[in-house]
């Protein structure tokens, strides 16, 4: 393992996915609270705090993915019942909303990001500690960075 990366891969992070009760959501829907408040940089501070005990920035917990993902659903079935579209049509609504627009467009923009934060962000001089961006921290990134529009968005 490189210094400086996830001690947690994508994979683990997906198979921590499929065991709710093993999820902080607490936690999560704390952080949700913070990035709506007048400080969502506390949000950044419990990701240096990470960062300085476990040596990655990334969550380890998926519940505030796991949350935002449940959120989405329920406001595409509340968006399919109140303009009565068909089941059909709700159903390709909400595989659109969830696979394209939220996690399909985030991937590619945690990649994109992750891609120029590591070729132009990052110091390559003669550091003793390589530093490098990781995936799953751009992915958290644009979960944090979606949850205020979502909300804005989805409750006017």
């Amino acid at each position: 393992q490189q210094h400086g990366t996830s001690s947690s891969s994508p994979l683990q992070y997906l198979h921590r996915f499929t065991d709710v009760r093993q999820m902080d959501i607490q936690s999560a829907l704390d952080q949700m609270r913070t990035l709506l408040s007048t400080r969502p940089q506390a949000v950044y501070k419990t990701a240096y705090y990470r960062k300085q005990t476990k040596n990655h920035w990334a969550r380890d917990d998926p519940a505030f993915l796991f949350l935002q993902l449940v959120f989405l659903v329920l406001s595409c079935i509340a968006y399919s019942v109140a303009f009565r579209i068909r089941l059909p049509g709700a159903i390709s609504f909400l595989l659109s909303s969830v696979l394209w627009n939220y996690l399909g467009m985030g991937m590619l923009l945690a990649t994109a990001g992750r891609e120029i934060a590591n070729r132009h962000l990052t110091n390559h001089g003669n550091t003793h500690v390589r530093q490098q961006v990781e995936w799953l921290y751009a992915f958290d990134i644009h979960c944090n960075s979606f949850f205020p529009v979502f909300v804005v968005l989805c409750t006017s």
